[in-house]
């Protein structure tokens, strides 16, 4: 079984700095040879969908607050 858990990149492969600018949280996906990254969202969940071997969604939900 694959290692699932987030691995770190070299900085010399992506520039780190020019996607991220301050202490927001990103998410960085490969996938098919393209490199895509998002900010996520302050609170709820994000999923990321795979199939065949590619990621074909990202799903941002920031969900609801109970009061």
């Amino acid at each position: 079984m694959k290692d699932l858990r987030l691995q770190e990149i070299p900085s010399k492969i992506i520039d780190i700095k020019a996607l991220h600018s301050g202490k927001e949280s990103i998410v960085l996906v490969l996938s098919d040879g393209l490199a895509r990254y998002a900010r996520l969202p302050s609170h709820g969940e994000t999923k990321i969908v795979t199939h065949d071997n590619k990621v074909t969604r990202v799903n941002f939900n920031e969900g609801e607050l109970f009061k």
